[in-house]
């Protein structure tokens, strides 16, 4: 999506900024976090399963893309914030 020439994003962040002029870099960047989330997942979960959780991730953050991208929802900040409560339930009700 930073890659991409039909999609207007005028507050981009400035270190999205220098990836999307050089999109080789900023796609070979992404497929190396891609393929270090889906190997962890792999390795959490066992194959099958790490496999198929990988696959829903995918999806599910497509569909949150094409969601709240547009409409403006969510910023950074509120999404960090998500994270952070999530990560730290996540850790906290073990």
């Amino acid at each position: 999506m930073n890659t991409s020439k039909r999609i207007t994003w005028q507050e981009k962040p400035e270190l999205l900024q220098r990836l999307a002029k050089d999109s080789v870099r900023s796609k070979y960047i992404s497929s190396v976090l891609m393929l270090m989330a889906t190997s962890l997942s792999v390795v959490q979960l066992g194959f099958g399963s790490g496999l198929f959780a990988a696959i829903l991730v995918l999806m599910c953050m497509g569909s949150l893309i094409v969601l709240f991208f547009p409409f403006r929802y969510a910023g950074f900040p509120w999404i960090i914030g998500t994270y952070l409560v999530c990560f730290l339930m996540e850790y906290l009700i073990r």
